[in-house]
């Protein structure tokens, strides 16, 4: 098991995040455009996506851990929308969606690096008992987004 003071700051326990703000936590947010996958994170095409039913990118329960990277991005210029849901033990803590898109390589992230062009660093996202992550595309498609995503459970 991982010693969670090594990730939490020194304490064994661990508030949940029960807010995110920042520019991709809006309705419309506007995209961000040349992303990469950040070094460490974990990425994958999304599977066969209906036009806009939510889809889990992770669903977990029964620990507590963290989100170190979360970050969504265009695989064409096709023309849509993403949709984010983040759920944090429970309870929706955001619920978003893109203005229109249609530049290769542009989304959002909400945890981790930023990655491209330009940096940047935000915070994690912690939970003590579960995390859902759900994405949407406004069209039905398949493999035309990259997730990237590193996580970790501490209990």
């Amino acid at each position: 098991m991982i010693d969670s003071r090594n990730i939490f700051g020194g304490t064994t326990t661990q508030s949940a995040t029960k807010f995110i703000y920042n520019a991709f936590t809006a309705a419309g947010w506007v995209a961000d455009n040349s992303l990469t996958v950040p070094i460490m994170a974990r990425s994958s095409l999304s599977g066969a996506l209906t036009a806009n039913a939510l889809v889990d990118l992770l669903n977990e329960s029964g620990s507590a851990g963290q989100i170190d990277q979360l970050s969504i991005f265009t695989n064409d210029a096709t023309s849509r929308t993403i949709r984010i849901v983040i759920t944090v033990d429970g309870t929706p803590i955001l619920d978003a969606t893109s203005a229109t898109i249609s530049t290769t390589n542009t989304g959002g992230f909400w945890a981790g690096v930023r990655t491209g062009s330009t940096s940047g660093q935000l915070p994690p996202i912690k939970y003590t008992n579960s995390i859902r992550l759900q994405y949407a595309s406004s069209l039905t498609e398949t493999g035309k987004f990259t997730t990237a995503l590193a996580y970790q459970k501490v209990t």
